[in-house]
Order: structure tokens, then C-alpha cells, then sequence
């Protein structure tokens, strides 16, 4: 099946309805023997540009895809090294009750000791390069691209939960009390030379208030990432 792309931080935030939220993280690399990464991104969490409903069917879990403009470049080191993405839009895409077999784990370069093999609410926050170019199995040939995914308990939502009309309600369930893996992914590759791959846990992360525009704040609500990957969700495509 098709996941794309989650983001969060403990992603839990207490957010006005028009606040800008400013996202940071870092971690460590998992399939390197050194190496660490740190992000930052900006984005009005509650105000998506795009919003699709994918209902589930047959193999396919229901999902709710949001895009957002971003208001500030993507900031990603890896390794000390700056990566650029020179695009601004992101996608958040929540998916209800994804099933994580060890293989994918294993393809995208984690272990089971840091997502284990299950059922999952997931959600991941994608971004790639516009200048992005694919083969038609859906490799990157050229380009970057990056993403960040929350792996959650598979009780905690329901297909009534992914409603684009309703945010504040579903950025208010309880995520911050049912995450069970958070990671980070980045894969960029420059005409002939070789791939730069990351997959990363994240140790550290931040969400904060940048602009707010009412007083009266929104009562646990979360600001979602989101991520990743057909069928793991660890990376994703815009027009998958």
C-alpha cells in the first residue's frame, strides 16, 4: 500500500487556531556508525493550501492528506552537511491503522528494535525538491527530499477523525501520550554521484508558537507532521 509522508516533534501543542508553529529536531543516524541531524520548518498548522480524503479499501487504510505553503525555507543538516529542498510546500498525511511489516522497516534502514513490526496510526511530514526527478518505479534519480513520521498506537484514531473540516479536533486526540517511534528520513541524490540516505531517531524536539493571532488557545492541540514512504510511511509522493 501507499503511505506517504508525517511530521511531529512530540508534536503536541497547545496551538491557537491561526499560529504559525515552528518545528525543530535532531536526532541520531541509525544506519551510519556516526551521525546526527537537525531540522527546523515552519507552518501554519491549521490553515492546509490542500486537504484529500482516501477512504479505506481493500488493502489500502483510510488517510487524510494535507498540503501546506510554508512561510519559512526548510532548514535540514545532516552530518553538519546542509541539504537543501528548493520547494515550499509540505504534505502531512495521517493514516489510520497502517500495517508495518520488518521488511519495510529493514528497507528503509531502521531495525525492529526501533520500530517494531505492527499496526500503526501514522503520521509523516514529506518534503522533496520541485526540481525532483523519478524513474518509474518510483526512485529518486535526482533531487532531495526528506521526511519525518510518527508512529502511534492503532486505537487512537478513527476514519470519523479524518475530517479536513474539523483540525482542531483532530489535532487534539491524545498523540502525545500515544507515540511509540518518532524518525527522521532524507535521501538525496546529485546526478551521477552516489546517494546520501539517512534514517535517523529523533532524540530532541520542540514545537513553538511564532505568531498568534487570538488569545484564546485550542484546549491539546496537536500540530501533526507528517511522512513518509509508500508502504512504510517514511517518504512520500506528491502526486501518489
Amino acid at each position: 500500500m501507499k503511505i506517504l509522508s508525517a511530521l511531529l516533534a512530540t508534536f503536541f501543542y497547545s496551538a491557537n487556531a491561526t499560529a504559525a508553529l515552528e518545528f525543530t529536531f535532531s536526532g541520531d543516524f541509525v544506519n551510519f556508525s556516526t551521525g546526527n541531524f537537525s531540522g527546523q520548518v515552519t507552518v501554519d498548522a491549521l490553515s492546509p493550501s490542500s486537504s484529500d480524503v482516501f477512504p479505506a479499501s481493500g488493502s489500502e487504510s483510510a488517510s487524510l492528506r494535507l498540503g501546506y505553503s510554508l512561510s519559512a525555507p526548510l532548514s535540514i543538516l545532516a552530518n553538519g552537511q546542509a541539504l537543501a529542498i528548493d520547494n515550499d510546500h509540505a504534505v502531512l498525511n495521517i493514516v489510520d491503522n497502517a500495517t508495518v511489516s520488518e521488511a519495510q522497516i529493514n528497507s528503509q534502514g531502521f531495525t525492529s528494535t526501533q520500530v517494531m513490526p505492527g499496526t500503526y496510526d501514522i503520521l509523516t511530514l514529506h518534503m522533496e525538491s520541485a526540481s525532483n526527478q523519478y524513474d518509474d518505479s518510483g526512485l529518486l534519480v535526482s533531487g532531495a527530499e526528506f521526511s519525518v513520521t510518527g508512529f502511534f498506537d492503532q486505537l487512537l484514531l478513527g476514519g470519523v477523525d479524518l475530517d479536513p473540516t474539523k483540525l482542531p479536533s483532530l489535532f487534539g486526540l491524545a498523540f502525545a501520550d500515544n507515540l511509540k517511534f518518532l524518525v527522521f528520513e532524507v535521501n538525496r541524490k546529485l546526478g551521477d554521484s552516489e546517494d546520501f540516505r539517512g534514517a535517523g531517531v529523533i532524540t530532541a524536539s520542540d514545537i513553538v508558537d511564532t505568531h498568534v493571532f487570538t488569545p484564546v488557545p485550542l484546549p491539546g492541540a496537536a500540530w501533526l507532521f507528517a511522512s513518509v514512504i509508500a508502504g512504510l510511511g517514511l517518504r512520500m509522493r506528491k502526486h501518489a
